[in-house]
């Protein structure tokens, strides 16, 4: 049964079509195809409660969507990336004492600050993500809730990972923890966003 055939014409097209048979040729023809006759027959009545003629898909719940916001959350995460980056490090400073030259090396750029220009720099596109996942029906609410909080998390595991490497080990600490976050947040969110797209795009598929 398509879209436009009322959904009582189905059961009524067996019966009508043995009723038929019986029939001469011509008076058959006269009477015209087993659709029509149903259709016609039907035509008056309402049909039943939740069928809709010919729904349409929203916007928001199309194949596309999830590519969307998949593209959009990669984009917010290497802005994060960038600027995180670029507000961590250290200084190593030089002096000249008459014992003789010493270097005192300091960590440079707050986490705090890091991580809140992390976030600014990705905010206009994690809003419009944030509209998009929000209206959609193709994520469930703990889905939802991922997608809203893998940037985030990424800009604060970003800020504070090389800070506490610091501590614990100084700047060779501070590479390997920065490292490490790295490789969490590429593999571990790149695999978070990859299973709620897949899953977004086969109820997007079923529902089209």
């Amino acid at each position: 049964m398509n879209g436009t055939t009322h959904p009582l014409v189905a059961t009524y097209l067996d019966d009508l079509a043995r009723m038929l048979g019986d029939l001469e040729p011509g008076e058959r023809a006269e009477l015209g195809p087993p659709d029509a006759i149903a259709q016609a027959a039907y035509a008056d009545r309402a049909a039943p409660p939740g069928y809709q003629r010919g729904a349409r898909v929203p916007l928001t719940s199309r194949p596309w969507v999830p590519v969307v916001v998949a593209l959009l959350q990669g984009l917010s995460l290497l802005l994060v990336i960038l600027v995180v980056g670029a507000s961590v490090g250290w200084v190593e400073e030089s002096s000249a004492t008459p014992a003789g030259e010493t270097s005192v090396t300091t960590y440079g750029g707050s986490s705090l600050a890091a991580a809140l220009a992390g976030g600014l720099a990705a905010l206009p596109l994690w809003i419009v993500m944030a509209l998009l996942v929000g209206i959609s029906v193709l994520w469930r609410p703990r889905e939802k809730v991922a997608h809203l909080l893998v940037v985030p998390v990424a800009a604060v595991l970003f800020a504070a990972g090389p800070s506490l490497g610091w501590s614990l080990a100084g700047p060779a600490g501070m590479v390997v923890a920065a490292w490490t976050v790295l490789a969490l947040v590429v593999a571990g969110g790149g695999w978070l966003l990859y299973r709620l797209t897949i899953s977004a795009r086969r109820r997007a598929s079923a529902a089209g």
